[in-house]
């Protein structure tokens, strides 16, 4: 068994890369980029990025990336990632082949935009009721939950990500047809980004598949040599000095809007 990496990102550096296979997201409509491999070649959806997020590189990663048996994938983004060794990632998927590592989950707040959530609810009632009760187990009617299995990362079997990016990717296709564009900010636009993170909680239940919650570092570029520096120069990241500037740094640097959730 060997575990393949995949991160997202927007130009910007890949922290923690390490093996990982840095993949450019939003490529069809971007001119700058740090890295080679882009999502809009081969069987993808790009185009979409505003409203799919970092969901296009997983798309690409599903129709294009490495499969076959003995394969695991992990996803991450550019600046976070799941705090987990290899070691453990193989030992725990090896017991358990149909299993999902995942982030701990978190209370996410309301949708910020009721008829997005109100589509997506409505096109899982009508299309994918398998996944409903769950949905309404997990959410409540205006889309917050304390149940989010949030961030849109994981790592499972390659055949585990197929089964699941199957649903995934019709219930995204679908919400697409039913809200179409928005005038939202950026940020506020990849509604089948966010949909998706409160999805994933969904499917795992749906199907009682086992899951190993972890932590989730989150990363900036300066708490990236914060701790490199730390490192080199012999200090501990617990010694109080060193733990208060990490505070500081990741108080005020720049996050993904996935960070709290939307």
């Amino acid at each position: 068994m060997r575990v393949v990496t995949y991160i997202s990102t927007y130009g910007a550096k890949c922290l923690h890369k390490g093996k990982g296979i840095c993949l450019e997201a939003g490529a069809k409509g971007r001119d700058f980029f740090r890295y080679p491999l882009h999502d809009d070649t081969g069987d993808n959806i790009s185009k979409d990025n505003a409203y799919y997020g970092d969901l296009t590189v997983l798309y690409w990663i599903w129709k294009n990336g490495e499969k076959g048996k003995g394969t695991c994938i992990s996803f991450r983004h550019y600046n976070k990632y799941l705090m987990i060794r290899e070691k453990k990632v193989l030992g725990y998927l090896n017991e358990n082949p149909d299993g999902w590592i995942v982030a701990r989950k978190v209370s996410n707040p309301p949708h910020n935009f009721p008829e997005e959530w109100r589509s997506f609810r409505k096109i899982i009632n009508e299309k994918y009721p398998l996944y409903f009760d769950a949905l309404r187990r997990l959410y409540r009617d205006d889309g917050s939950g304390s149940q989010c299995n949030a961030t849109n990362m994981f790592i499972t079997s390659s055949g585990q990500m197929h089964e699941y990016c199957c649903v995934l990717f019709k219930i995204c296709r679908d919400l697409r047809e039913e809200v179409g564009n928005t005038d939202h900010k950026r940020s506020d636009q990849r509604y089948c980004a966010f949909m998706a993170e409160r999805f994933l909680s969904v499917y795992l239940e749906t199907h009682h598949l086992p899951r190993l919650e972890v932590d989730v570092c989150r990363s900036s570029l300066a708490l990236y040599w914060l701790r490199k520096i730390a490192k080199s120069a012999g200090f501990s990241m617990a010694w109080k000095p060193v733990k208060e500037a990490e505070q500081l740094l990741f108080r005020y640097s720049r996050h993904s809007s996935y960070d709290d959730g939307e």
